[in-house]
């Protein structure tokens, strides 16, 4: 059985959920201890609306708590922003509009930086519609020895639902992101290229700010790649999960997101938060809390069950009483397809 525990904690103060979870977890934190250098890894993937992003008090929360533990050592909060990719702009446009850069004054130690410009990298392989490729994760997450994701239950346009696993998808580049869901192919001159990769990056992105959800979901049903895709995004999310394995999970569930996430949803408040150092555990109770099973995402199955990375049941469950925080959210708006992923 899996010894660790996963905390689930409900309150009307977000930073206090969070430090209470963790507090719940205290003993499987004992390796940080042992950290030359932490990196925290936010959920920064929107310009707007500001729910998307990871609320910079929630990253203050684990912040405090990690110095409650070790004083002194080094703290990095790392991110590369996909949207702000697609619209032109730095990942420090993002840090800056989102309050980011009071981490750095007002705690010892803690420095913001972004993976946007890095030229080396470790490769991870990736499916797509067209034939197999590599995607690029930048070569400084060998840096650091201990991995916090700290990210927003939200349901998903190709993955169904994404959490704490997922989140570490902000350490590839940002040419290549798009890649995970299948239906590019690869940036090197041999790759094989699909549609989407004659069209300038953002293009989709753009297109969704456009025009209604609605009518990007129906024209997403009708392409065919789309329906390939769902089926490959799984695989290389734990591929790529290899490689970005989180040592910690904690997911700000203080206001979630329903319907056409991971962007364009709508928010819930749930007033919740959740920790674990099992990753799959973590987000096997953020897949409850919003009304999902852990199976019905297939990242999280093939996890536990192919490559037996974590578990997802609910024992060692300690915090408050799931069955009266759940709820089910309003799937994303092409969801029917999503959920063919096997």
């Amino acid at each position: 059985m899996n010894k660790k525990k996963v905390a689930l904690v409900h309150g009307e103060n977000r930073k206090e959920n969070i430090k209470k979870c963790l507090t719940l977890i205290r003993e499987d934190l004992e390796p940080i201890k042992n950290a030359k250098n932490i990196l925290i890894k936010p959920n920064l993937v929107a310009l707007k609306p500001d729910f998307a992003n990871t609320h910079v008090e929630a990253t203050e929360a684990v912040i405090e708590f990690i110095r409650g533990i070790v004083p002194d050592t080094p703290i990095t909060v790392g991110e590369s922003s996909a949207t702000a990719f697609y619209n032109r702009f730095p990942t420090t446009y993002v840090f800056k509009d989102f309050d980011y850069y009071r981490l750095e004054k007002k705690y010892n130690n803690v420095s913001l930086i972004h993976f946007d410009n890095d030229k080396e990298y470790i490769y991870s392989p990736i499916l797509s519609i067209v034939g197999d490729t590599q995607l690029r994760i930048t070569k400084r997450v060998e840096e650091f020895d201990y991995k916090i994701s700290l990210s927003i239950p939200k349901t998903h346009n190709f993955a169904v639902a994404t959490f704490g696993i997922k989140n570490m998808a902000g350490l590839i580049m940002r040419r290549d992101m798009a890649m995970i869901h299948g239906m590019k192919g690869g940036i090197e001159v041999d790759a094989p290229k699909t549609f989407l990769d004659k069209l300038p990056p953002g293009t989709v992105s753009k297109t969704r700010r456009l025009l209604p959800n609605w009518l990007i979901n129906f024209l997403f049903r009708q392409y065919p790649a789309y329906r390939k895709s769902v089926k490959m995004i799984h695989r290389n999310i734990v591929e790529f999960a290899k490689r970005l394995w989180p040592d910690l999970v904690v997911l700000d569930g203080f206001v979630c997101m329903e319907g056409d996430g991971p962007v364009d949803g709508t928010s819930v408040f749930m007033k919740t938060a959740i920790a674990s150092t099992d990753p799959v555990k973590a987000d096997g109770v953020g897949a409850r809390l919003i009304g999902f099973e852990p199976e019905e995402i297939g990242y999280l199955y093939y996890l536990q069950n192919e490559e037996h990375m974590g578990e997802y049941s609910l024992e060692n469950l300690v915090g408050d009483d799931i069955n009266k925080l759940k709820k089910k959210f309003r799937r994303h708006g092409t969801y029917d397809i999503q959920s063919q992923w096997r």
